[in-house]
């Protein structure tokens, strides 16, 4: 078996490395690799990806695209120059079983190379593109090329990966794809690393993991500690850094900005806190609230797509409305009561390595490689 992944375009392992992603996305192929597959990754990158994959990815080759095609300042010239990537890399897809996309944003490559080479095609997206698209309130320009590109990929590919139900009933919905082409792929967790450890909790204290983005809803977290003891600590950076710093200094809110820590820091992070906080407007399939219930952490989530699919109400963690009172009143509920954050956050580790490992995921992945190859 040998699949050729197209990672997401202008990504390179370059930028993998820089934001502490790179072992992660990678474990995935690793394990593929030791079952039998062999794995080509054809990144968005130049010498410097040459380099990580030298001494990082024995059991994966690397094909920097822009040792084949120009590369240019310009991200238009850039987006064009791709085109000719299937043409300029011909050698290497002739040879391969399966193309993948690693997500939609740059699926047009994939599927130049699967209609050129009649290759069959899987489409990989941990988020919905188009759907994050819409919710972020993108002009109408890019929104429709989203729609354009996401509707071509699915459309051309054999078979769908998606992390979440509600990015599979999105599929169905907006672009006319059948439930059987869609398999549910969700994000592994690493359950040895990510695991409870006895560190003693920071009393008082709150955690939030992620991006500093509107998406994240920060500020109505901010709102719902008015008045209180806690204390919330960050970890991530962000565009509205200043914007909360400044609504925490106005509403009298304890923050700690932590900024951005390294992966191998994160299991001790999550096991130091009583309580996690994922107070989004919308989500994927959230790592960091994955990441925190494999920790045996008791955590909150807004009652949203993403969250509601992971957090069972009261089983696993509380849904809390999009409101600062009911979050608040979640909040003070988990804070009061060790013996609820013990059952919760033991319930949330049970759920995720039952479903969510990797080997769950290598698994998953082997099928569908046998659906596609037993189709053509």
């Amino acid at each position: 078996m040998r699949l050729i992944l197209f990672m997401t375009w202008d990504i390179s392992l370059a930028l993998w490395k820089e934001k502490g992603l790179l072992q992660r996305e990678i474990k995935l192929y690793q394990a593929l690799a030791q079952k039998g597959v062999d794995v080509t990754f054809f990144s968005w990158g130049g010498g410097e990806d040459r380099e990580i994959a030298k001494t990082l990815l024995p059991e994966i080759k690397v094909v920097p695209i822009y040792d084949y095609i120009p590369f240019s300042k310009f991200k238009v010239l850039r987006a064009v120059y791709s085109l000719i990537a299937p043409f300029a890399l011909r050698k290497y897809i002739r040879q391969a079983d399966i193309l993948k996309t690693n997500q939609i944003w740059g699926g047009w490559v994939a599927v130049i190379a699967s209609i050129l080479f009649r290759k069959p095609l899987i489409a990989r997206c941990g988020f919905e593109l188009y759907d994050f698209t819409c919710r972020q309130k993108h002009g109408a320009l890019r929104r429709s090329f989203i729609w354009f590109i996401s509707r071509v990929t699915y459309g051309m590919s054999n078979h769908i990966c998606v992390a979440s139900k509600e990015d599979k009933d999105f599929i169905i919905k907006n672009f006319g794809q059948k439930s059987k082409k869609i398999s549910i792929h969700p994000n592994w967790i690493d359950t040895d690393f990510f695991s409870p450890q006895n560190i003693e909790k920071k009393e008082n204290h709150i955690l939030f993991v992620g991006r500093l983005s509107e998406q994240k809803n920060l500020p109505m977290l901010i709102d719902a500690l008015k008045g209180s003891d806690f204390i919330l600590d960050i970890v991530g950076c962000g565009e509205l850094k200043q914007d909360l710093e400044n609504l925490a200094k106005n509403n009298n809110v304890k923050v700690n900005f932590l900024g951005l820590l390294p992966n191998d820091e994160l299991p001790n992070i999550y096991n130091s806190y009583p309580v996690f906080v994922l107070p989004s407007y919308y989500e994927g399939n959230p790592k960091t609230l994955l990441e925190a219930m494999a920790c045996g952490v008791a955590v909150i989530g807004t009652d949203v797509s993403g969250i509601s699919s992971v957090i069972k109400h009261e089983q696993n963690g509380l849904l809390s409305n999009l409101n600062p009172s009911d979050l608040r009143d979640a909040i003070d509920r988990l804070m009061a009561d060790n013996t609820l954050r013990i059952k919760l956050g033991g319930a949330a580790r049970k759920q995720i390595t039952d479903n969510q490992t990797l080997d769950k995921l290598v698994s998953k992945e082997l099928a569908c490689y046998k659906i596609i190859r037993n189709e053509i």
